[in-house]
């Protein structure tokens, strides 16, 4: 796999699954715009679970290096706006990270490992946005803090809708700054 023939797979089934779920892209059509044979997909992903898997470890993985960037980078002498943008930005980029989150999400069978690791993912997200928050000016870190179990779903129902980056930001914004 040092070829790049795998990770290229995962970022065009990421960029369909973001477009057209993942019950509605094909592996077949992966491998149309891949650029190779239904059977040199399967020699890399032997089923549509194996790919899934593989582009969720990419989603997840992606996510997960933005939060830590976004917690990074807030402080409380910030514009609490600029830092909720940030946040906005980070999660509903041009890739549409959570798109593919979401996508993921639905093909996964409840119980499965799968799940589970998105569960986990989740889970670990809510932490480093509530770290974030917390180095937020502290009437905004204590709304954060009220809101945090909506932030996630907010953001995932924003890019679900597929909403326009500008109008994430500003609903997002609005929606913890009052």
């Amino acid at each position: 796999m040092k070829d790049g023939t795998a990770d290229n797979i995962i970022s065009i089934a990421a960029e369909l699954f973001s477009s057209l779920g993942a019950f509605g892209t094909s592996l077949g059509e992966v491998a149309k715009r891949a650029g190779i044979s239904k059977g040199t997909l399967y020699y890399y992903f032997p089923t549509k679970q194996a790919l899934c898997e593989a582009v969720s470890d990419k989603c997840l993985s992606m996510i997960s290096s933005r939060l830590f960037a976004w917690v990074d980078t807030v402080k409380a002498s910030d514009d609490p706006a600029e830092a909720l943008g940030a946040l906005c930005d980070a999660l509903l980029g041009e890739d549409m990270p959570l798109r593919v989150f979401i996508a993921i999400n639905d093909f996964s069978e409840s119980g499965s490992e799968l799940e589970a690791s998105l569960d986990r993912a989740m889970n670990e997200w809510n932490v480093m946005i509530e770290v974030g928050s917390m180095r937020m000016k502290p009437v905004y870190a204590a709304k954060m803090k009220r809101m945090l179990a909506a932030v996630l779903p907010f953001l995932c129902g924003l890019a679900a809708l597929n909403a326009d980056p500008d109008y994430a930001r500003e609903a997002f914004t609005a929606l913890i700054m009052g």
